[in-house]
């Protein structure tokens, strides 16, 4: 039996554990606040909008955002962050990325062998696809560990679109918040739209083994959706023949009826042209991933109303010549002795390499340089469009060239949008995220100066109301202490 004084202690002692051990489960160096209350004060303060709060304070509690004003008072218990000199923005967004997710492992489809002249079937046999794979759901196969939190939290992304990939069909994508929480709760949004590529896992040997076969098999595969449908309809109604138990197939379903959309990896004019042209043919709702060369195709980007999750991968200046490794300093007593080699006869009589020719210089500077202009000419065309690490090896490399957009004439306030409202609206999430507002998740950044400034450093990250500092490491997975009574 448990004495009153020993019972007395365990009420003290217990709720005080289980908030050190809950900070130390979830990882990712968090703050937790007893309470879950917060407030960021005396700080410069950019709702996302395009209105500005010169000094203010973001008071959060539970996750949500419950107070930005001017003048809002800081509840009595509050975690406080002093903004003196600091900026807080509404958490940054990637629109797109393959980071973080984890194909699952295929199954073998072991279809058995018939003569087609005794059973013809009405739709693609399953072993005959390829890279088809409708039904896989990123959010069930999220690998979300510190190699992708963390370089996206440094930069001040709070939430990113994880797209399945590698195949024509590759799945749903999930928009997530980037908390380090399990799946079930980082999830804002578990079915944002169905991917498809054209061959975007390679095209190597047997059919699909050319673009015009990965165009074939995606059309083959929305046909015997449309089929699968039909046959599915007839069947509800009373009809003999029963719908085959295809989880490709249903899970298409959303995509034809126009209730999920489709996103599109289409960068260069060909690919955004065969997107709409296929999504006008089956009645889809289609989302362009990439969009590299859009100002090719504004005209029909416009008319079509198709948001576009826009890539900065612009790629090396054509017109920055690469610089010569510096020589290194000799060593005392002047350079080494080399022998010298003999080289084959194929080798000496090969002739020097010829330069390019300038005009082929100039028109891939040309390019280059309309390739800056890529955001803000969609911008001016008024096409929807929200901004994506998709292409830059890292966020710190998709800011830069961020920049450089500015730079050839997009505005800082599109390019502040295209990281929050916009893209909140295009998944449409807007009512929970994209600018700071009450009651809205508590996703917010907090940085040293201007987001698109390269001195610029995320001082502290709340996602989901959970405060994170970037520059920290994580705690150790198990906490060391003892407590009263331990041994003995």
């Amino acid at each position: 039996m448990i004495s009153p004084k020993v019972r007395s202690k365990t009420r003290i002692v217990t709720p005080l554990v289980a908030v050190f051990l809950t900070s130390l489960v979830h990882g990712q160096s968090s703050i937790q606040s007893t309470n879950g209350l917060h407030a960021i004060v005396g700080a410069r303060i950019e709702i996302g909008d395009g209105h500005v709060i010169e000094k203010g304070t973001v008071v959060i509690r539970n996750g949500m955002i419950v107070a930005v004003a001017a003048d809002a008072a800081v509840p009595r218990g509050a975690d406080v962050l002093d903004g003196k000199g600091l900026i807080v923005y509404p958490g940054f967004i990637d629109a797109y990325t393959t980071k973080g997710y984890t194909a699952p492992g295929s199954a073998a489809k072991t279809d058995p062998d018939t003569n087609v002249g005794d059973f013809a079937s009405a739709f693609m046999r399953q072993n005959v696809r390829k890279g088809i794979r409708p039904e896989a759901r990123a959010i069930e196969n999220l690998s979300l560990g510190d190699d992708v939190l963390k370089p996206y939290q440094t930069s001040g992304f709070t939430t990113i679109l994880v797209a399945p990939s590698g195949g024509d069909m590759s799945g749903i994508a999930a928009l997530v918040n980037l908390s380090g929480r399990p799946s079930r709760e980082c999830a804002v949004l578990a079915n944002v739209g169905e991917t498809i590529g054209f061959g975007s896992g390679g095209w190597g040997s047997g059919y699909p083994s050319s673009l015009m076969g990965h165009i074939a098999q995606l059309r083959q595969t929305l046909l015997d959706a449309q089929w699968y449908r039909a046959v599915e309809r007839s069947f509800a109604a009373g009809g003999i023949q029963r719908p085959p138990s295809d989880d490709a197939l249903i899970a298409l379903q959303p995509a034809l009826s126009g209730n999920l959309p489709v996103i599109f990896d289409a960068d260069s004019e060909g690919q955004i042209e065969r997107s709409l042209d296929i999504c006008t043919e089956f009645g889809l709702k289609p989302m362009i991933a990439g969009g590299g060369e859009g100002w090719k195709q504004l005209e029909m980007l416009k008319r079509s109303g198709v948001p576009v999750l826009l890539s900065v991968a612009f790629g090396k200046d054509p017109a920055v010549k690469p610089k010569e490794p510096a020589e290194s300093a000799l060593p005392p007593g002047g350079p080494p002795k080399i022998e010298p080699v003999k080289l084959p006869e194929a080798v000496k009589s090969a002739e020097p390499t010829i330069p390019e020719n300038p005009a082929k210089v100039a028109e891939k500077v040309r390019l280059y340089k309309e390739s800056l202009k890529n955001p803000s000419l969609l911008a001016s065309a008024g096409i929807p469009f929200a901004l994506t690490t998709k292409g830059t090896k890292t966020p710190t490399e998709f800011f830069e060239n961020l920049r450089k957009a500015v730079e050839a004439g997009l505005s800082k306030e599109a390019a502040l949008k295209g990281l929050t409202i916009d893209a909140a609206k295009i998944f449409g999430v807007d009512r929970q995220l994209g600018t700071l507002e009450v009651g809205k998740i508590a996703n917010v950044v907090v940085t040293s100066g201007d987001f698109l400034d390269a001195k610029t450093k995320v001082k502290m990250l709340y996602i989901d109301g959970r405060k994170i500092d970037p520059t920290k490491t994580p705690p150790p997975a198990t906490p060391r202490m003892r407590f009263e009574g331990e041994n003995g």
